[in-house]
């Protein structure tokens, strides 16, 4: 293998790791606030067939996305 594909692999898995969950054990108690919110909200009346949060913790944000929609 060489050196370019090693560098490129290992940019790959730290991508990869980087987008991995958090386990609640983790979060500070600001992320964990974050998620709950996050989650509360993407599982409410506003989707009605829910919603999976997509949450960034460092940028402090969340968006719903819902199955098989565009929105």
């Amino acid at each position: 293998m060489s050196r370019s594909h090693m560098i490129i692999g290992l940019a790959a898995l730290g991508a990869l790791w980087s987008t991995m969950p958090v386990e609640a054990k983790q979060r500070s108690p600001q992320d964990q606030a974050l998620y709950e919110k996050a989650v509360k909200d993407c599982n409410g009346p506003h989707y009605p067939s829910g919603a999976t949060p997509y949450i960034n913790y460092a940028g402090g944000w969340y968006r719903c996305v819902e199955p098989n929609s565009r929105r």
